[in-house]
């Protein structure tokens, strides 16, 4: 029998490491949760594979580095929750491309630069 993975809520499992960009491979992840782990790192380009994830929340982690400019991929996503982490950098002109974006939740991190003229194509966004 083939099972197909469509949600993953690891919320407060005590995870440590990176993030495996084996994730990437689930192609048919609707939802990625892993928020109150203690991940470290940056998060993987290899999740901008997952093209019919709608909800990733990686809230309250300790993930470094920029926001990978694959992260662009996921035009389904409405909600990416990536708050209180250690993320750095400038915002990918690619997040853009997010056309179901209602809201981007990025506070508590450590980015710089400007915010890049391409979100303003997001209508559906709300809410940063």
């Amino acid at each position: 029998m083939f099972y197909k993975i469509i949600n993953r809520d690891l919320f407060n499992k005590g995870f440590s490491g990176s993030i495996p960009p084996e994730l990437g491979n689930l192609s048919n992840l609707k939802v990625l949760i892993l928020q109150k782990n203690a991940l470290t790192g940056p998060i993987p380009p290899e999740l901008g594979n997952l093209t019919k994830l709608t909800w990733l929340n990686l809230v309250d982690n300790k993930l470094s580095g920029s926001i990978p400019p694959e992260l662009g991929n996921l035009t389904e996503l409405d909600s990416p929750r990536l708050s209180d982490n250690y993320l750095s950098g400038s915002l990918p002109p690619e997040l853009g491309k997010l056309s179901s974006l209602r809201t981007l939740w990025i506070e508590n991190n450590n980015f710089s630069g400007s915010i890049p003229p391409e979100l303003g194509n997001l209508l559906k966004l709300r809410w940063m």
